[in-house]
């Protein structure tokens, strides 16, 4: 006996005589006749075509009627969240900046710290510690540079990557060194030492304005000049240019002019993002697009990233893997040396130090990611977008922004994006990183 999948999701395509079924299970895409989506979601298998039901079932959109379908979710995420192979560790330099942009959120923190020797001690001392011990099966670690501006200590970063990579090779794993930096104190060593670079890059006009040194003039025109200079420098090293787009209502309709510009570079490897601005009670910055609109922005620049040739990896794919800050030891460490929960926050908890005699201690200073399961939460344990969105992280309830909506979890329309999706892929499959299509 079979059943249709509590995970399908059916939406209409273009054209009516057709519907497009989504498996949020395992990711499977498929255009059916609306009268046979219809006796699916209905559960009407018998009066399917048996060859169908068949292909059905191999994709995952039909499955054995006595299968806890929910069960066996939450199995693949705590399993997922055990295994995880990626060490996550994020340093943090400090609040430190050499601009002075209006609207950031660490403005009221800056502070003078600066990067201890004996941090970076300790964060050697905790991969080798929980990659010997095998608390994880790590394959790989993730570093990430934040700040403040990270460059404004150079030198510690240059002397702390290498070290950290030899420790990792020692140990058999792979690193892979980004760095968040405004971009004006990069130079071929710091291109060369990272795998990719983050850097906050608008249109001019708006940039110049949200993005200014200390003595109120705009940094665009030197960043360009810095990324253009060092072009060869990140090809030779294959090091990424990722591009962040603070997106609002003044500036939107300029994604695809910046988008153009950052792809002229010379750089090779480049990636291209949208970030939404959000106004916070304490930094009140300029009008906001409004969720609808910023979603369609956001498939606008899917559409014109294909378009372009890149591969997209923007499909709503179903991981049931926690985000970095809800996964066993993974880390942000603060120049002090001391802990918080993930990339974002300032405060801190506990201190690595904690954690180099026993790494298991990292559940009892953070427990309520440790014991974090959606499946097993009032609201979330329901829903089937649980794979995808991961549930109510403590970042979908922030406090100083107003209206926030942990259920809207993507920056584009799902039903819009399988339409798009759909149209695209038989004439272009080379262009999207998803699991499975029939």
């Amino acid at each position: 006996m079979l059943k249709a999948s509590f995970y399908n999701r059916y939406t209409e395509a273009r054209d009516p005589s057709q519907t497009i079924v989504f498996n949020r299970y395992w990711g499977s895409v498929a255009v059916l006749d609306t009268a046979v989506a219809s006796r699916l979601r209905e559960d009407d298998l018998a009066s399917i075509d048996p060859g169908e039901v068949v292909e059905m079932e191999q994709a995952g959109f039909v499955v054995p009627a006595d299968r806890d379908e929910k069960a066996v979710a939450e199995e693949r995420y705590l399993q997922a969240k055990a295994n995880n192979t990626t060490l996550g560790i994020t340093i943090s330099t400090g609040e430190a900046c050499n601009i002075a942009c209006g609207y950031c959120y660490q403005n009221d923190d800056r502070d003078n710290s600066k990067l201890r020797p004996e941090t970076i001690d300790g964060v050697v001392a905790y991969i080798e510690k929980v990659v010997a011990e095998g608390h994880r099966p790590i394959t790989d670690v993730s570093l990430r540079w934040i700040g403040g501006e990270p460059l404004m200590q150079k030198k510690e970063i240059l002397e702390a990557t290498p070290r950290i990579r030899e420790t990792c090779e020692r140990l058999g794993v792979n690193c892979h060194a980004q760095m968040d930096t405004n971009g004006l104190l990069i130079d071929a060593a710091v291109v060369r030492a990272m795998d990719a670079l983050s850097i906050t890059v608008t249109n001019k006009a708006d940039h110049n304005i949200m993005r200014v040194r200390k003595n109120g003039t705009g940094t665009y025109e030197a960043i360009l000049k810095k990324i253009r200079r060092h072009a060869e420098d990140f090809n030779e090293t294959g090091t990424v240019l990722a591009i962040r787009f603070n997106a609002h209502a003044m500036n939107a309709k300029y994604v695809p002019e910046v988008y153009r510009m950052v792809r002229g570079l010379g750089v090779r490897y480049t990636d291209f993002d949208l970030y939404e601005v959000v106004n916070y009670d304490f930094n009140l910055m300029v009008p906001t697009l409004t969720r609808e609109q910023y979603k369609k922005l956001y498939l606008d620049l899917i559409k014109l990233k294909v378009e372009s040739g890149e591969v997209v990896d923007a499909f709503p794919r179903p991981t049931f893997a926690p985000c970095s800050g809800y996964t066993p030891f993974n880390i942000k460490v603060m120049a002090s040396g001391k802990l918080a929960v993930c990339d974002a926050p300032q405060e801190e908890v506990g201190a690595l130090a904690q954690l180099l005699d026993d790494p298991t201690a990292h559940g009892q200073i953070f427990p309520d990611q440790a014991e974090h399961n959606p499946f097993q939460h009032p609201r979330c344990g329901g829903c089937p977008n649980i794979g995808i969105c991961g549930g109510e992280y403590f970042c979908k309830f922030n406090p100083h922004a107003a209206e926030q909506n942990p259920c809207d979890f993507l920056p584009f329309d799902m039903d819009e994006f399988l339409r798009y999706f759909a149209e695209q892929v038989p004439k272009t499959p080379q262009r999207f990183i998803f699991e499975t299509t029939v």
